[in-house]
């Protein structure tokens, strides 16, 4: 009942705290038992919580002993069908023989057709790549089916979780779920040698994992990629007539971006190196005036801009008492959370799914007080009660909007105070981006002349 209770209301919290909460074939989970999910981990407690929610049964997660406390958390994660894992960094060569009743009641589940969850990196770190994983999944399907004879038809799921900005309020997460993984197939693997036959499975599971999300190897090169997806992605797009909204495409080309880094890293470092000091410049040039690259996807007329800032204006001066009553009555339950995450764990990996979980009890807490506050002092009943209560999270979201257009505002103002005073600067600017996308452009091009499939094409044209 714990369960039920807790899974409906996280379905219901993460497409608050999420923008866009998107899934790429989902229908593969609802696939019967027995099976085992494995996905990567990036944003700690949130993970399973995006998963599990888009499952229909109940599902067993493993999960590290340290969170096992005796008292009220240890009962808690039992309540919610979490089984222990002993990890030789958590309690030394002491934990064998308590893993080795671990592993008998994954087996026992899974022979009863049910659900695992694993995270086989077996840590969370908030970065866009897979750690090396460990072969705890493995062994736990090839010992499950070797007690069946390999006819027990345990699959192993891969779902990649691609977070825009994990630890971000109203961000936006893309589960892209992969094609499972018949366990039998390794089973003459498994006969000749079992732990060769976990490690080729637990490579199969990284490949398929990688292939699901956006894997770099160097924070360096992740921020190359960040800075061209910043800067060209847009324009790709465009280019490629894609839907500009829709995240499984994105993630394709954030994939074909680190491919031409990786490409051109291997044969030409040094155009690498050119590329990443001018997205620098660039993007420290944009800072210093205030503006984001997503200000230059269309150039404004004068006549726009100017026209633009007093539609904004209109808005704003219109919208005032509503974005008001939405931060008076908001404001305290928005607060809290982060405050609370941050007093509770300096590991940022931590501040999402804390501050969603307590999010879910202070906006109800606090919206039933001043439904009665309103009752009690000022005589609020029947349907204007219930009016009263449903624009409190009706301007919560206005609110969200409202500085939304106050962004659009202060962008509008310095294109305006660009064109205006300072046209050098935006001059330069132009230049510095034409200059930046042609070399980008040029890379591109070069990158799939690279491809003998796109040379054949080309001839034969």
């Amino acid at each position: 009942m714990l369960y039920f209770l807790l899974k409906t209301l996280f379905r219901i919290a993460l497409r608050v705290f999420f923008r866009r909460f998107t899934v790429n074939n989902r229908h593969l989970l609802f696939a019967d038992g027995p099976l085992i999910v494995v996905s990567n981990h990036p944003n700690t407690l949130m993970d399973p919580i995006v998963t599990a929610s888009l499952m229909k049964q109940n599902i067993y997660f493993l999960a590290k002993s340290s969170f096992f406390k005796p008292g009220i958390q240890g009962w808690l994660f039992h309540r919610l069908f979490m089984i222990p894992v002993y990890r030789r960094e958590d309690v030394g060569d002491s934990g064998t023989a308590q893993n080795d009743a671990t592993f008998a009641k994954c087996y026992e589940f899974l022979g009863k057709g049910g659900t695992l969850m694993v995270f086989p990196e077996g840590n969370s770190f908030m970065q866009r790549r897979l750690r090396p994983l460990k072969t705890g999944t493995a062994r736990i399907g090839l010992g499950a089916e070797a007690q069946h004879d390999f006819n027990l038809g345990l699959r192993i799921i891969p779902v990649g979780v691609n977070y825009s900005d994990p630890s971000r309020f109203r961000s936006d997460v893309f589960v892209n779920v992969g094609e499972p993984i018949h366990v039998k197939d390794f089973q003459a693997a498994y006969a000749d040698d079992p732990f060769k036959a976990s490690h080729a499975l637990t490579d199969e599971i990284k490949a398929r994992l990688e292939s699901l999300v956006i894997h770099t190897e160097t924070d360096e090169e992740d921020a190359l990629a960040r800075q061209v997806e910043a800067v060209y992605q847009d324009q790709l797009v465009k280019e490629l007539d894609l839907a500009p909204s829709e995240p499984q495409e994105r993630f394709l080309i954030t994939k074909g971006i680190l491919q031409s880094i990786k490409y051109f890293e291997a044969r030409q470092p040094e155009r690498i190196h050119y590329l990443r000091a001018e997205l620098q410049n660039y993007l420290q040039h944009l800072e210093s005036v205030g503006l984001v690259p997503d200000a230059f996807k269309r150039i404004p007329k004068r006549r726009e801009v100017a026209w633009g800032t007093v539609q904004t204006i209109l808005y704003l001066f219109l919208g005032f008492p509503f974005y008001l009553f939405g931060v008076v009555h908001n404001y305290l339950p928005y607060l809290l959370p982060a405050k609370i995450a941050r007093m509770l764990t300096k590991d940022i990996e931590f501040y999402a799914p804390i501050m969603m979980t307590i999010g879910m009890f202070t906006f109800p807490i606090f919206y039933a007080l001043i439904g009665w506050a309103v009752h009690a002092w000022l005589g609020f009943s029947g349907w204007a009660l219930v009016a009263y209560l449903v624009a409190l999270p009706v301007t919560g979201f206005f609110v969200l909007h409202y500085w939304h257009r106050i962004q659009i505002a202060r962008r509008n103002w310095i294109f305006f105070s660009l064109f205006s005073r300072r046209t050098t600067v935006l001059h330069s600017l132009l230049e510095q981006r034409t200059r930046l996308m042609t070399a980008l452009e040029q890379a591109r091009q070069e990158f799939l002349a690279s491809f003998p499939e796109n040379n054949a094409e080309t001839k034969s044209a």
